[in-house]
């Protein structure tokens, strides 16, 4: 039974044992005072002065009952009645009162005789929390695993759509990287750091089914806990999916005895949160003449008195507006002995701070169990998610917006859309970003649903058989339409359709034979079962162009089409799995787990794979030499091995791919006409012996409680080793194949490691009328290659090399700038530098006002060779902080997230600091080079870049470490006896801001760009504002 139905069902007794209490301890006359009046919180106010009256209640608002109250001495005792009052004898003005109920922490008030007293009881989160561990759950005192957990109150304070961002800094070993700001934007996790370099996304799974596309279409307010398994003692219960880390959802359940109705309703704005300083047209005017006078260049004549162009055309505010948002919640929940239900509705609107983009979602969730036997029950859910969104084709937009050069106007006098004209050296080619936004149209309609059906059967005492079915179905339509049109120089004669759609579908049968009891001082918990998943997804897509008319926009009024593709893509798995835990006095814990995976992802050779784990926790608090030693509450120590595995991999690796529209030309040689002969061939080899990535993973876990866990600490340390990684093996050119090597067949050869350290910390600072509670969470993890196997891999300037951390970057490393001629012919030469003085021309030759860099080989020349491996991506470590503060019915929650010592690449410094060619530039140009000692870090401005000054190097990389004031939550709770009487538990009132302030200095719109650190422009992130009215019924 749930702590909530018990109150409601014993709430006689209590008030029974209430009056015995009273009747053992106190005059008779008591009675007449406890039946006398009542304030508007129901508390007893007549002869007040005899006595010390209050109420108790919980965070949510709820009166306890049957709360223990008595005096710090122990003279005085009661217990709260149905309401949560109480009323206790005095013998002095001033008394201290200890209140407690079984599972929430106690807690001490000061009192004066004739105030009433208001109290509030926190839930204790350790006690007697259950998590869920995979197939199961398990008492969070008998955890021998890392496992963390957050409630699903914590993920409703913030206005994001995207349930993974709102984990963002509330878990140790979590990353959470947010790489969009659009409506509905990207998420990307990491847990515990990244493991391949391959897909590392964790397993996700949902109500108890593993699920394939994620959980970003649920409704945070569906949620009831998040427990996300980090170590392989608690993940290889899942095997083949659990290298990554193990995501588990627990949606929203009925309490037994209770009916309760939920309505949110919440509204904001969203402003950008900072916008790019870009050039006005007088300015850009002079640098372009100084760009291409230092090249030896004809100037543009437009340009020929820059003062006279003003500020010209603002070509990035126009394309940004205020935007509004609105989140609506409904839930119902009730319950009886027999059946329990739990339904909710949810609908989210956001229009996105980028004009024309928005995202709609509908969820509808329900939660339905039943005891239809005194040993049978049935469960069943689902979930329902629609939704629509307009996106913008945002690198287009922002990368063709600040391009485009500010002389040229949005509109011509007619009021057509204008673009570059003439010499695009002169005026740019860029397109007008303003139409782009307008005339383009961008939309995708989704559906979603996740569905499963169980059945419980306890056969005898402590023997339980359990059968789960699930579905996971999901289908996306996309539909781009370009119009027809000419922008100035640019010209599209035919209008551009293109439509795709896909879908997808899971089916899983999970069987378990579970069994639990407890024989004296022993506990024994064990469980074997089988799962079987089936995964299928078809997609296709057609693109045609031209119209008869613009007002025909289907796809079949197109006068031709120019691609058409479809395919399909299908896996299963089958798993055998088991379980043993094993504890006694409380003190000493054992886990054991098995799983065997079948894939059809891998060869008939390498089909199965095993995946064992064990564990063990000593509870060095229940130990009898740790009663002289009170203050310490718990102190559990935590081992665990265990080896899991990562099929994130294409389902047909094993097998040659075969390219179907090959030709062959034959009789092509003197004089002869060639013949074309179809042929089909394999251009991509195959990997018979293909098989799992394996990760082995090692844990030590602390934890320690303090004061009656007024202070609870939590210390991990993990190191983690992903052995036979896929990585791509050349091939010799007489394959006939692809030689490309995004192409080349996958081989178990690579390995990674992951070594780190997570601490989390929760103190409780003030108890009582008055609180207070901390919260914070730090993870630090260092990543490396240890074995490739192969050729090192440059994508760019993200390097993976043996020895350093995935993704590196690599480039040149800035000395400097040449200040004067001597400056540039002393020292090792750059690759332009003139033979000598004699010979120089500052227009095609390294010269005064450009950079140096260092010569990091030690040869005679600086070159392609100097380049060095110049930053990191991954973050020395990463942080979440929350205050948590309570006064009467105020709320208060400010909570902070940030990581430290990542570096970011920032790319779109390259294009607007480049000074080399016809883009609008950032203001910071206007500190450029100009002469001996007016810059040592922004060179020259010259047309083509003969010194290469833009090479990928130092110059672009940037600190991204920052910190934020993710969220700040203030609240107001009415619990007045006037509400209750229309049939109103509670009403709260909020305001609620996101990515209210920044600290950084990183000079790009957002440090949040992407797990690689590559910043190429994104959407911007936005800073938003709501006020909101929560009701309970």
């Amino acid at each position: 039974m749930t702590r909530k139905g018990q109150r409601k069902r014993n709430a006689n007794i209590y008030a029974l044992a209430t009056g015995m209490m009273l009747l053992c301890s106190l005059p008779v006359g008591v009675y007449a005072q406890q039946t006398g009046q009542r304030n508007a919180d129901g508390i007893s106010m007549t002869n007040a002065q005899q006595f010390i009256s209050g109420k108790v209640i919980d965070e949510a608002g709820e009166p306890i009952i049957g709360a223990s109250v008595h005096s710090k001495d122990g003279k005085y005792r009661t217990v709260t009645d149905p309401d949560g009052s109480f009323s206790i004898k005095s013998d002095k003005q001033n008394q201290t009162l200890r209140i407690s109920y079984i599972g929430y922490d106690a807690t001490e008030v000061n009192a004066v005789a004739g105030k009433p007293v208001r109290i509030v009881l926190t839930e204790n989160a350790q006690l007697d929390e259950v998590v869920v561990v995979g197939y199961g759950t398990m008492r969070r005192s008998d955890v021998t695993g890392s496992i963390s957990s957050v409630k699903g109150k914590e993920l409703t304070k913030n206005s994001s759509a995207n349930v993974v961002q709102t984990l963002a800094g509330k878990v140790a070993g979590v990353q959470v990287v947010q790489n969009s700001g659009a409506p509905g934007g990207d998420v990307s996790i990491l847990i515990r750091g990244v493991g391949t370099i391959n897909d590392a996304s964790p397993l996700y799974v949902i109500d108890g089914v593993p699920v394939n596309g994620g959980m970003w279409y649920l409704n945070p307010a569906d949620i009831e806990t998040i427990d996300v398994l980090k170590d392989a003692s608690a993940t290889a219960i899942y095997g083949s999916r659990g290298a990554n880390g193990v995501v588990i959802v627990t949606t929203r359940r009925a309490q037994e005895g209770r009916t309760e109705i939920n309505l949110d309703y919440s509204f904001g704005i969203q402003q950008s949160a900072k916008m790019f300083d870009m050039m006005n047209a007088s300015q850009y005017a002079a640098l372009h003449n100084e760009m291409r006078s230092n090249a030896g260049m004809s100037l543009n004549p437009l340009f020929a008195d820059p003062e006279s162009l003003g500020a010209g055309t603002d070509w990035l505010s126009p394309m940004f507006r205020t935007a509004p948002m609105h989140k609506v919640n409904l839930s119902i929940l009730g319950g009886n002995a027999r059946i329990n239900h739990a339904t909710s509705l949810g609908y989210y609107a956001q229009e996105g701070i980028m004009k024309n983009s928005d995202f709609n979602r509908l969820n509808l969730q329900s939660n339905i169990s039943s005891q239809i036997l005194k040993n049978v029950k049935v469960s069943a859910n689902i979930n329902l998610s629609a939704e629509n969104r307009r996106n913008q084709p945002v690198s287009t937009v922002i990368q063709n917006s600040m391009r485009m050069l500010p002389h040229i106007p949005i509109r011509d006098e007619e009021g057509n859309y204008t673009g570059p004209t003439g010499n695009a050296e002169l005026n740019g080619d860029a397109l007008n970003s303003i139409a782009i936004i307008n005339e383009q149209n961008y939309r995708m309609k989704g559906f979603r649903m996740l569905s499963n059906l169980s059945a419980e059967w306890e056969i005898i005492d402590g023997l339980t058989i359990k059968t789960t079915g699930g579905a996971e179905l999901g289908y996306e339509y996309n539909n781009s339409y370009l119009p027809k049109y000419k922008w100035g120089n640019k010209e599209q004669v035919n209008t551009l359709q293109t439509l795709s759609s896909a879908y997808e579908e899971l089916y899983l049968w999970d069987n378990q034979l579970s069994y639990d009891k407890k024989f004296g001082k022993h506990k024994l918990n064990a469980m074997i079962g089988t799962s079987y998943q089936q995964y299928k997804k078809e997609w296709m897509s057609a693109t045609g162009s031209g119209r008869a008319s613009e007002m025909t926009t289907e796809l079949d009024n197109a006068t031709k089409a120019t691609d058409v593709g479809g395919n399909s893509y299908a896996w299963a798995l089958m798993s055998y799995m088991g379980r043993v835990h094993y504890s006694y006095d409380n003190r000493y814990f054992l886990t054991a787990t098995f799983r065997a995976d079948g894939s059809s992802k891998f060869g008939a050779n390498n089909r199965f794979g095993y995946f064992p784990s064990f564990s063990a926790a000593w509870n060095i608090s229940n130990e009898s030499f740790m009663e002289r030693a009170p203050w310490i509450s718990m102190l559990k120590l935590r081992l665990g091995y265990g080896l899991t595995g990562n099929q994130n991999i294409d389902a047909y690796a094993f097998a040659d791919k075969l390219e179907v529209n090959g030709a062959y030309s034959f009789g092509s040689q003197r004089g002869f006409e060639a013949t074309q002969v179809s042929l089909i061939y394999p251009y991509k080899l195959s990997n018979p012996s293909i098989k799992w990535e394996s990760v082995e993973q090692y844990n030590i876990g602390l934890d320690m409680g303090f004061l009656n866990d007024r202070i609870v600490a939590n210390v991990d340390f993990y190191l983690k080793n992903t052995n036979d990684m896929l990585t791509k093996k050349p091939v010799p050119q007489t394959s006939g194949t692809s030689l490309v090597q995004s192409d080349w067949p996958p081989v178990n050869i690579g390995k990674v490691r992951n070594t780190g350290v997570e601490i989390s910390l929760n103190t409780k600072n003030f108890v009582g009328e008055f609180t207070w509670e901390t919260t914070l969470n730090m993870t630090f993890n260092k990543n490396k290659v240890l074995k490739l196997g192969g050729p090192e891999i440059l994508s760019g300037v993200s390097l993976i090399r043996e020895g350093l951390p995935i993704n590196s970057f690599y480039g040149f490393v800035m000395g400097g700038i040449y200040q004067n001629l001597d400056e540039v012919f002393s020292g090792v030469p750059m690759e332009n530098r003139a033979q000598d003085r004699e010979s120089h021309n500052s227009k095609v030759n390294t010269s005064p006002g450009d950079i140096w860099f260092v010569n990091t080989d030690n040869n005679d020349v600086i070159d392609d060779f100097d380049r060095t491996v110049i930053g990191n991506p991954n973050p020395d470590f990463i942080f979440g902080f929350n205050n948590q503060f309570g006064y009467k019915n105020f709320d208060l929650s400010i909570y902070f997230q940030g990581t430290v010592g990542n570096d970011i690449w920032n790319g779109v410094r390259v294009a607007h600091e480049g000074m080399e060619s016809t883009y609008n530039q950032f203001t910071s140009t206007l500190n450029r080079w100009n002469g001996e000692g007016s810059s040592n870090t922004m060179p020259r401005a010259i047309y083509a870049d003969p010194n290469r000054n833009n090479r990928a190097s130092t110059r672009w990389l940037e600190d991204g470490s920052y910190l934020r004031l993710k969220n700040l939550t203030f609240g107001y709770t009415f619990t007045q006896a006037g509400l209750r009487k229309i049939g109103v538990k509670s009403l709260r009132l909020y305001l609620s801001f996101d990515n209210l302030w920044t600290l950084t200095n990183y000079s790009g719109l957002d440090p949040e760009v992407g797990l690689w650190g590559l910043d190429y422009g994104i959407y911007p992130t936005s800073r938003t504002y709501m006020f909101g009215a929560s009701v309970k019924f």
